[in-house]
C-alpha cells in the first residue's frame, strides 16, 4: 500500500514537473511570439474601426505580458518588428517598446513599455500612463511612469551626470490636426522609472524637459548629433508676426539651434553651423496676413 502511494505521488510531481517545464519553454520560445505580435501589429493603425484598433491592442498588449514575463527577453532582438519603434540600450538594462494608435477623433493614444534593471538589480517591468488632456508647465515637470508625456520614440542615447545614468529620449507627438511635437527629455532610474531632470538649460531658464511645437505640415528634424555631442534642431518662428504665440503656426526659419552636452547638462546653443544630416526645408513665410493676395 505504502508502495503505491509512493509511486502515485512521483508519478504526480513529475507531471507538474513536466507541466512546469513546458510553460517555460512556452515562454522563451520568444520567436513564436515575435510573430504573433508581427500579425497584429498592423491592426493597431489599419483596422476599419476604432473598436477593431482597441480590441487588437488589448491582444498586442496580452501578447507583450506573456514575452515580458521572462527576463531573457531583454537580450531577444526582435528582428521581425519594424513597424514600431523598440529601443535598447546597449547595456542592455533598458528597453522601451512603444507605439500609437490612431482614432477617428485626430487622437493619437500612445503607449510604451518599459523593462530596465533598477539600482538593486532587480528585473522590472512598466506600463506607461499617459497624462490626459493639456499638461500646463510640461517643461517643468518630474514625472514617473503613471504620469507620462505620451510620444513616440525615436531615438535614446544614454549619458553621465557625475554618476548616475540617464537616458536622453527624442520623440514625436501628433499633437492634434493643427500642429506636431517634438519631445526632448531624460529617463534616469533608480528604485523606479522617473522622467525629467532640470539639465536643459535654456538661456537664463532651466528645464525638465524641452517641447517643440510647430506648424502640422512643417518638416521638423531633432536629432542628437555625437559628433558635436548635442541635440541639433531648426529654429521655428510663425509664419507672420501676429501669430506669435500661436505655436500651430511655427516652422523653421533656416536657421540652427542646439542643446550642447556638457558635464551632464545640456546648454542651449543659438544659431549654430548647420551640421549634415539635420535638413532644413525652404519653407516660405506669410508677409501679408494669413490670406495674402
Amino acid at each position: 500500500m505504502k508502495n503505491r502511494l509512493l509511486n502515485k505521488a512521483i508519478f504526480i510531481q513529475s507531471i507538474f514537473t513536466l507541466l512546469s517545464i513546458s510553460v517555460s519553454a512556452q515562454k522563451t520560445d520568444f520567436s513564436y511570439y515575435e510573430s504573433e505580435i508581427q500579425k497584429i501589429a498592423p491592426l493597431l493603425q489599419n483596422a476599419k474601426s476604432d473598436e477593431e484598433k482597441l480590441k487588437a491592442n488589448d491582444d498586442f498588449i496580452e501578447l507583450w505580458d506573456l514575452v515580458l514575463d521572462d527576463p531573457k527577453s531583454m537580450k531577444y532582438h526582435f528582428e521581425m518588428l519594424t513597424t514600431f519603434p523598440i529601443l535598447t540600450s546597449k547595456n542592455k538594462k533598458l528597453r522601451i517598446i512603444n507605439w500609437y494608435v490612431p482614432l477617428s477623433n485626430n487622437i493619437n493614444k500612445y503607449f510604451a513599455i518599459v523593462q530596465y534593471y533598477n539600482n538593486r538589480k532587480e528585473y522590472k517591468v512598466e506600463y506607461l500612463k499617459p497624462l490626459e488632456g493639456e499638461v500646463k508647465s510640461a517643461n517643468s515637470l518630474k514625472l514617473n511612469n503613471s504620469q507620462w508625456i505620451g510620444a513616440l520614440y525615436y531615438s535614446l542615447t544614454p549619458f553621465k551626470r557625475g554618476k548616475k545614468d540617464y537616458y536622453l529620449l527624442l520623440g514625436w507627438d501628433g499633437n492634434d490636426e493643427r500642429s506636431n511635437r517634438k519631445i526632448m527629455d531624460v529617463l534616469s532610474i533608480s528604485k523606479s522609472l522617473t522622467f525629467g531632470a532640470p539639465i536643459f538649460r535654456y538661456k537664463q531658464e532651466r528645464f525638465h524637459r524641452y517641447i517643440l511645437e510647430y506648424k502640422e505640415d512643417a518638416a521638423v528634424s531633432v536629432q542628437f548629433n555625437k559628433d558635436i555631442e548635442s541635440i541639433v534642431f531648426p529654429n521655428l518662428t510663425p509664419i507672420n508676426e501676429d501669430l506669435t504665440g500661436l505655436y500651430d503656426f511655427y516652422i523653421p526659419d533656416g536657421s540652427i539651434n542646439a542643446f550642447e552636452l556638457k558635464n551632464g547638462t545640456f546648454k542651449f546653443k543659438e544659431d549654430i553651423q548647420n551640421p549634415q544630416k539635420v535638413n532644413v526645408p525652404n519653407i516660405k513665410k506669410i508677409d501679408n496676413g494669413l490670406f495674402p493676395k
